[in-house]
């Protein structure tokens, strides 16, 4: 894999909330701890920010990514292999049992 690899969905998601978390220089540091509607209202721009929707989450097929295509890659190709065997498996009883 590269080493430099565009961020994920999640990546955003992570980087939003700590922006959101994190203390900004133009707030006092002694002003206390936020209120929940605050804390959504500072999420919801971080994430609108960096190109994130307002839902919060990302879709649990973006973090993690089915498997499928593999799957069903391999099960293909033991199918051809199982269908190779089967024929090279008659060919070969055949010359054994009907050959003169």
């Amino acid at each position: 894999m590269s080493e430099q690899q565009s961020p994920t969905a999640w990546d955003k998601f992570v980087a939003a909330k700590r922006r959101a978390l994190s203390p900004d220089d133009e707030q006092p540091a002694a002003s206390g701890p936020m209120s929940i509607d605050e804390l959504e209202r500072a999420i919801a721009e971080a994430a609108a920010a960096s190109g994130m929707p307002e839902t919060g989450m990302p879709p649990r097929a973006v973090v993690h990514p089915s498997l499928r295509k593999s799957y069903s890659k391999w099960f293909y190709r033991t199918l051809l292999v199982l269908f190779a065997g089967l024929v090279g498996f008659l060919i070969w009883w055949g010359y054994e049992h009907y050959s003169i």
